[in-house]
């Protein structure tokens, strides 16, 4: 670079000029180390990004195409409640060698599958020998049947539709000309073809199998049937809106008597609602009681608008009084004073796997055991593990077993916590999962005071589970009412699975029944249909759990 003044010319300056000649260059130097110190801080900050984006998008990868399960203590593990069903298929058991045994057959080990005790046998194939078969060739002598041998096959027979005509015979008097006609029994929809089991079926497939509409009518296509889409909505709109309401409504009921429930929400769209885009969310909500809280099982599905903390309320109302189970959502904490909330140890959990995740790319698997990330998860873990052992027992039982066992953990993983709340970066993974995690330590401890309370809200999430899987079907719902349809009948079908009821048994027996009942049916005639009832019909229960 060739210099600013010649020798001649700096020899040639006055004092004055000298100094001010110093001063622009120092000025000019100055400002050079500000931009140098600005593309540093640059520099740090494209880092800073560069390695949050890398840690997001490790976690994507991991969510998209990696295990679901979230390893929170050595040696044990989580399914995460949206695996598919292959992921839980015991790969590595070896195949059982057969045992030859001249008094004995060994049973072959995992072939519950195949056992065929609840169906009926409807054909029976006999191989016996005719004529001449039957006398022994060396001696002449008859044949005697020592023993049978007994197997049985399965056949499977697609759907199969029958007609039901009505002839209803009018009588006339001949002398008076006095009109009358046999009493019949309600049809189902007044000049439709539907029936009860009929619209259980396609009720069935769309909210418990995940089938929509459209996909069911191109499969009664295949048959010869012409059933249409739009249809098939309307016979479920109008059943929900004439029978099931009276049936959810009466579940309501005695859901808000319950002091144990559970809370969740997930995003639906809905084309016609009025004055809002297309694109925008609205949202499923599902209440729900579990296993723990003494009250019969049930989900209960709303449909909202909105997302907002007023929701809630309004469907909870005066009425209920109790504690309520959820995640961090801050729409929870408005509510009456006479509800509790209590936190949800899975949401803090998730937050400390990502930070882990993210971390598997840097790390060896012995660097990671010593990672806070890794650490906080295997605390965690210990709860679980006590809550695993503690299940099978009474409400007084699991209080007393949390008492000594689980609050000496949650006590020490807090003060833990609370000491690296000072020395974390914020923004970074791990800085919001134990943010995170010590913002709801006033709820997450709460569970270790009532032995009826759960951990987490994981309840409401299974509960949810199908609805999310058959929004990946179906995308969307087209009306309100179509939404509110939709509410209602997830709301009997999850009712009846955590009560281990058939769905679609159950939904072709209440929707035979209800009409019957007319219009305003008694508290009594409904309760003898709720999912609990001792008086539902026998074949209705299943052994698979939900």
């Amino acid at each position: 670079m060739d210099p600013f003044f010649t020798d001649e010319q700096l020899n040639n300056m006055s004092r004055e000029n000298m100094m001010e000649v110093m001063k622009i260059m120092r000025d000019q130097v100055q400002k050079k180390d500000r931009e140098i110190q600005l593309i540093k801080e640059k520099q740090k900050e494209l880092e800073f990004m560069n390695a949050m984006l890398s840690d997001r998008l490790a976690l994507a990868n991991r969510h998209r195409f990696g295990s679901s399960s979230e390893k929170y203590a050595e040696g044990y593990e989580q399914m995460d409640l949206f695996n598919e069903a292959e992921a839980a298929i015991e790969n590595d058991i070896p195949e059982e060698k057969a045992e030859v045994s001249s008094y004995k057959r060994k049973k072959r080990k995992g072939k519950k599958e195949e056992d065929l005790s609840s169906f009926e046998v409807t054909e029976t194939v006999e191989y016996k020998l005719e004529g001449e078969d039957r006398y022994c060739p060396d001696c002449g002598s008859k044949y005697k049947v020592v023993t049978k041998e007994k197997v049985k096959r399965l056949k499977f027979i697609p759907a199969k539709f029958e007609v039901i005509e009505e002839v209803t015979y009018v009588y006339s008097c001949p002398k008076c000309g006095t009109m009358k006609r046999p009493e019949k029994e309600p049809s189902l929809m007044k000049g439709s073809i539907a029936t009860p089991s009929l619209v259980a079926g396609i009720m069935n497939a769309k909210y418990v199998n995940g089938m929509p509409l459209a996909r069911q009518e191109r499969e009664f296509a295949r048959y010869d049937l012409d059933i249409s889409t739009k249809t098939m909505a309307n016979w479920i709109i109008t059943c929900s809106d004439r029978y099931l309401r009276m049936l959810y409504d009466r579940m309501k009921e005695e859901f808000l008597k319950s002091h144990y429930i559970h809370c969740d929400e997930t995003r639906v769209q809905v084309i016609d609602e009025p004055d809002q885009k297309g694109s925008t969310r609205n949202w499923m909500w599902v209440y729900l009681t579990d296993s723990h809280s003494g009250s019969p099982q049930m989900a209960l599905f709303d449909y909202e608008r909105t997302r907002a903390g007023y929701h809630p309320v309004s469907f909870l109302g005066d009425k209920f009084h109790g504690y309520l189970t959820c995640d961090g959502y801050q729409a929870y904490h408005g509510l009456n004073d006479s509800i509790t909330v209590t936190g949800c140890f899975t949401h803090a959990r998730r937050r400390f796997d990502a930070a882990l995740t993210a971390l598997k790319k840097d790390f060896t698997k012995e660097q990671l055991k010593k990672t806070t990330a890794y650490q906080a998860m295997s605390r965690i873990g210990i709860l679980y593990k006590i809550e695993d052992l503690i299940k099978d027992k009474t409400p007084d039982e699991r209080y007393e077993e949390r008492q000594k066992q689980s609050r000496p953990v949650v006590d020490a993983l807090f003060e833990w916590l609370h000491s690296l709340e000072d020395s974390v970066d914020r923004s970074s993974l791990i800085g919001d999962a134990i943010l995170y995690t010590l913002n709801q330590e006033k709820y997450l401890r709460r569970y270790l005071d009532d032995g009826h309370l759960s951990i987490d809200n994981n309840s409401a999430e299974r509960a949810i589970k199908n609805f999310a899987v058959g929004r990946r079907n179906w995308l969307f719902a087209k009306s309100i009412r179509g939404a509110d349809a939709s509410a209602i009948v997830y709301s009997i079908t999850e009712t009846a699975l955590l009560n281990g009821i058939k769905p679609y048994l159950y939904l072709t027996y209440i929707l035979d029944e209800i009409p019957k009942m007319g219009p305003f049916p008694k508290t009594e005639e409904l309760d003898r249909l709720l999912p609990w009832s001792d008086q539902l019909p026998e074949g209705f229960r299943t052994e698979i759990k939900k």
